[in-house]
């Protein structure tokens, strides 16, 4: 069986090809994060990192942020207070965070 647009879905019983419990894309507490390198990899070369709806508690997820460089600014929008020393915490939901932050950097954009 496979996830498709008519089989979103994930039951009991409901079996991957290699015959294991199919699952849902995520990674349980505990599992090894796959292609975990490569993401810190692809943090090295941010020009912006944007961070969406985490507390930033988990690991190793949150430590990517190590890996981007220290001039590109970083961009957590979450609604709850978090303590982080982001270049800007948008405190809102994801879509109006992110309309709020794609505003501010064309305006920067165009201040430049």
């Amino acid at each position: 069986m496979a996830l498709d647009r008519d089989h979103l879905t994930v039951k009991i019983g409901d079996c991957a090809r290699d015959g294991s419990q199919l699952r849902p894309f995520i990674v349980w507490f505990g599992e090894a994060v796959p292609e975990i390198e490569r993401a810190a990899m692809e943090c090295m070369q941010a020009d912006v990192f944007i961070i969406i709806g985490t507390s930033l508690n988990v690991y190793p997820a949150a430590g990517l942020t190590q890996y981007v460089p220290q001039t590109a600014p970083i961009y957590l929008i979450d609604p709850k207070p978090v303590q982080w020393n982001a270049s800007r915490h948008i405190q809102k939901g994801a879509s109006q965070g992110m309309q709020e932050l794609v505003e501010e950097l064309e305006k920067s954009s165009k201040d430049k």
